[in-house]
This record gives structure tokens, C-alpha cells and sequence, in this order.
């Protein structure tokens, strides 16, 4: 079993949109290894598009709205981040497992810099959102970090767009 949590909530729903059989881990444990990587590696991507898309310039440091409902689509981002991290850990394509530790040499590499916004990463690579995050949003900072001209998010999607093009459906 996996060592990280999952939040499953709107925001969650929101990215896994067309695949929500697979956002609780019960239902993962039916699931085929070509459907979790499928579902996870899309819904990463959707989650990066939607943190590229979110006007951080309107965050003003009183509205607590704002800073919830931008914390929230981090912490689906970290979500499906850590379910395409298992799923293509699993896969027995080695194409995909080559992909997925790609994916935690890139995250290893941006850690220290995540870490002081409160992203974490685990000895196995999975990522955390500290709940003290939303009181450490700088919006010139997350826009460095993941931002639609960050390059954590373009490798990271990038990366995740590959293990896409490496599943056969018809497993």
C-alpha cells in the first residue's frame, strides 16, 4: 500500500474527470495497470494546466478564499502527481517505469525549493502539501515553482505526456 494520502474532493473530481472510478484507492486495487497510468498521467497534466491557469496576481494576502481554493487545486496536483508516481512504478512497461523515475530526479531536484512553500517530498518520492502552505503563498514565488512558465511544470508535464504516448490500451 502506498504511504501517502489522498484528498478526495471536488478538485480532485475536477481533474479526473471521465476517470473518477480510479480517485479512491479501493477502487485502484480492481483497476488495470494501463488504466491507472492512463487516468494518472492525464489527470497530471490537467492538474499543471489548471495550476498554469490560476491568476495568482489576484491572490491578495487577505483573501483567504482565493488562497483555499488555490491550496486545494495544489494539493490535487500533488494527488495525481503521487498517484502517476505509483501506477507507473507498478507498470510492467519499462518504458513507463523509466518515465516515473525521471519524474522523481525532477522533483529531487527542484525539493529544497518546493520545501520552503510547504512541497515535500517522501525518501520514496512522494509529494506532501503542508497545510501551512496557504499561509506561505507568494504568488511571484508559486509562478517560479509552478507557474505556467516554470520549468518544473513544463518537464513535468512533458513527462507525464510520454507516459501517455507509452500505454497500450488494449492491455
Amino acid at each position: 500500500m502506498s504511504s501517502f494520502s489522498v484528498t478526495n474532493n471536488h478538485y480532485l473530481r475536477v481533474i479526473y474527470t471521465g476517470n473518477t472510478d480510479v480517485i479512491k484507492k479501493a477502487d485502484r486495487e480492481n483497476a488495470s495497470s494501463s488504466k491507472l497510468s492512463q487516468a494518472d498521467s492525464t489527470a497530471l497534466r490537467k492538474a499543471i494546466a489548471r495550476l498554469a491557469d490560476f491568476d495568482m496576481d489576484d491572490v491578495a494576502d487577505d483573501d483567504d478564499t482565493k488562497k483555499t481554493t488555490f491550496y486545494n487545486n495544489v494539493k490535487a496536483f500533488s494527488d495525481a502527481y503521487n498517484y502517476t508516481l505509483e501506477s507507473g512504478s507498478d507498470s510492467q512497461n519499462a518504458s513507463i517505469s523509466k518515465l516515473t523515475k525521471q519524474m522523481k530526479q525532477l522533483s529531487e531536484k527542484y525539493a529544497d525549493k518546493m520545501s520552503d512553500y510547504g512541497i515535500t517530498f517522501d525518501d520514496k518520492g512522494y509529494m506532501s502539501v503542508k497545510n501551512s502552505a496557504i499561509n506561505n503563498i507568494s504568488t511571484s514565488k508559486y509562478k517560479e515553482l509552478i507557474g505556467k512558465d516554470s520549468d518544473y511544470a513544463k518537464e513535468l508535464s512533458s513527462l507525464a505526456k510520454k507516459i501517455s504516448r507509452h500505454i497500450d490500451i488494449a492491455v
